[in-house]
């Protein structure tokens, strides 16, 4: 890895902890306990997209029809399938699916991951909170973004979508496509 990366993933870990910073010292000041959020940002450089991520807020990419989650939740419930406790199918319906084990404002410090790859012309990338994909399956994204070439109208699309299967959480969708040079 050169320099230059290495400096931008140090740019987007420290923007990341810096606004978990604000929001814990601004608990502290205010007396609120547990204020916190989950955070998915992501930037572009020359032949580079910089994921940094804290929390089930989630980066995706659809490459060639393909949808990939490039994030990996920081959920209770995530852990339970990484520990093989539980399938995919046994989380669909467990009570405790939107426990989060890491936030923005919980502690002092929190860890960032991050997510660096090498981005090709017609990729489209989703930044989103699970608002949508806890209401919305990754197929149906998918297809939306496959067919809906206006990004403004996919935007729209998945939305209406996932207010449609019941909306029960706030709902942020941003979608970004690697364009000709």
């Amino acid at each position: 890895m050169e320099s230059e990366e290495r400096a931008e993933i140090y740019r987007m870990q420290q923007a990341v902890m810096l606004a978990n910073v604000e929001i814990w010292e601004r608990t502290q000041r205010e007396g609120q306990s547990r204020m916190g959020t989950t955070i998915v940002a992501m930037y572009f450089l020359d032949d580079k997209v910089i994921i940094g991520h804290v929390g089930d807020s989630r980066g995706y990419r659809l490459r060639d029809g393909e949808l990939v989650q490039l994030t990996e939740d920081h959920s209770l419930i995530n852990d339970y399938i990484k520990m093989k406790r539980m399938t995919a199918e046994e989380a669909e319906n467990w009570p405790h699916k939107n426990v989060v084990v890491r936030a923005l404002g919980m502690k002092e410090s929190v860890a960032v991951d991050i997510h660096t790859e090498k981005p090709q012309v017609g990729d489209c990338y989703l930044l989103c909170s699970d608002g949508l994909t806890g209401m919305v399956t990754d197929d149906q994204i998918a297809v939306t973004l496959a067919t809906e070439r206006d990004l403004d109208r996919a935007v729209d699309t998945l939305i209406e979508m996932a207010n449609a299967a019941g909306g029960i959480d706030n709902i942020s969708v941003v979608l970004a496509r690697v364009e000709p040079g």
